[in-house]
């Protein structure tokens, strides 16, 4: 009767764990409207391709700067967010900070700058310092490096004059105030030239170690895997409707199916044994001894 309602209870769980995956895959699919073309939302790796030193931009200061003007001395991490994001920008940064903490070999203002390039037109310089101070504010290891990042704003035309190039491709509603974007880090060498990336969402500390070496030497590197990762029609201010929900739901779902298979196994093995225990008392009894 025990393993009856034990194995009742998992049921029920994996049951519930998979509708809530799949509930959160399709409502992650269902808001996009039919007009957005998703087809637009990617990244397509344009390694050697040469992004316009000219391209003008306010950092987060308000101060008029171009792309060119933070290189120079050393190559650029480059990370394109919004900064009222609340879905996959937070993961991306978040992660960024808590792998570069750790970094011991490579250092931002000192082996690489990290370059911030705001994707939403309507955004301020105020808000990017805001993101900017919130970002450093996690990590004391970090702070002294503040001369190092750098939080651009800009208008659509001048954000698509370096995102284009770098083969980020992004959807963006002026009317809904919508963002939908991929997610992911461009390597950029002194010269403007994207010289590797790595798509998605985590970020391991000799990844970007390399990474930065390539740039350094103003090497190419070679394709990173593909992976889609990034924010569908999310609310800027919430982020709800968000891919990183789906995906933890589902990788949720399979986990937690897992574990009641293993756990099942397990009960029905001490079941058996149970049984053949008290069905055979005098055996048993000789064995344990």
């Amino acid at each position: 009767m025990r393993f009856s309602r034990v194995f009742a209870f998992f049921a029920a769980i994996a049951t519930a764990t998979v509708a809530v995956a799949q509930g959160g895959f399709q409502q992650a699919t269902a808001v996009v409207p039919p007009n957005v073309d998703l087809s637009h939302v990617k990244i397509i790796q344009r390694i050697g391709n040469q992004i316009p030193m000219d391209a003008p931009f306010k950092d987060q200061t308000g101060a008029d700067v171009t792309f060119g003007s933070l290189l120079g001395k050393r190559p650029a991490l480059v990370l394109a967010i919004f900064y009222r994001c609340a879905g996959v920008c937070s993961v991306e940064l978040a992660n960024l900070v808590e792998t570069l903490d750790t970094m011991r070999d490579k250092r931002v203002g000192r082996d690489f700058d990290v370059i911030v390039v705001g994707i939403d037109p309507i955004e301020t310089p105020e808000l990017a310092n805001a993101k900017l101070a919130e970002t450093l504010a996690t990590s004391t290891t970090l702070k002294p490096t503040r001369a190092g990042w750098h939080f651009l704003t800009g208008t659509l035309d001048q954000i698509h004059a370096v995102t284009n190039p770098m083969g980020f491709y992004y959807t963006y509603d002026r009317d809904k105030d919508n963002v939908n974007h991929p997610a992911g880090l461009m390597f950029v060498t002194q010269t403007g030239i994207v010289s590797s990336y790595i798509t998605g969402a985590q970020y391991k500390a000799k990844a970007i170690s390399d990474n930065i070496e390539i740039a350094r030497k103003g090497q190419l590197g070679i394709k990173s895997a593909d992976i889609f990762f990034g924010c569908i029609h999310i609310d800027p201010l919430t982020g709800k409707k968000s891919i990183v929900i789906q995906n933890a739901l589902m990788v949720l779902a399979a986990v937690t199916v897992m574990a009641i298979a293993l756990t099942l196994l397990t009960l029905s093995g001490k079941a058996r044994f149970r049984r053949k225990r008290a069905e055979q008392p005098e055996e048993w009894s000789d064995v344990l001894r």
